[in-house]
């Protein structure tokens, strides 16, 4: 009787903790541009969005954390000749207290918006071209802070004259 207890409180552990091992940072969050394609118009500013769903429970780290300790979340998109991008306009974060830490952190949660705008040059040629980049992000709950990653991002735009 007792090696059985013993046996599921092992299992239970193991179980529990193999769960808590299998979520990251890229696992609680979804990036997505926010329509389907982007028209970009040559010499035009064309605004694009993109949103990340953060799963509840879960925050990840503002573009400016107030721990110098914490990764702050970043979106840097690769260099395309022909489009210039302005810098990223990161959403308003949330100053929220946690268990882990004596002072409130800034923070994204629930659904973020990120913004740019690009401006595709008349040597860019027209058709169908894709944005990409890497959104790093560090994702934490209540009680603990995942590892920091860089997710893919990319955004599908349509250059039209």
């Amino acid at each position: 009787m007792r090696y059985r207890r013993l046996a599921f409180l092992f299992a239970l552990v193991v179980g529990l903790s193999a769960t808590a091992a299998a979520q990251t940072s890229a696992s609680v969050i979804k990036v997505r541009p926010d329509h389907s394609s982007y028209k970009v118009k040559a010499g035009a500013a064309t605004p694009l969005v993109l949103v990340v769903e953060i799963n509840d429970g879960y925050h990840i780290n503002s573009n400016r954390p107030a721990d110098k300790n914490l990764i702050a979340t970043a979106l840097k998109f690769d260099r395309r000749a022909g489009l210039s991008l302005s810098p990223v306009v990161y959403p308003r974060a949330k100053m929220q207290k946690f268990e882990f830490s004596p002072k409130p952190l800034s923070v994204f949660e629930g659904k973020a918006v990120f913004k740019l705008t690009a401006r595709a040059l008349p040597s860019l040629a027209a058709g169908s071209q894709t944005l990409k980049g890497k959104l790093t992000v560090q994702a934490c709950n209540n009680q603990i802070c995942l590892r920091p990653e860089k997710v893919d991002v990319t955004i599908p735009i349509e250059v039209v004259r």
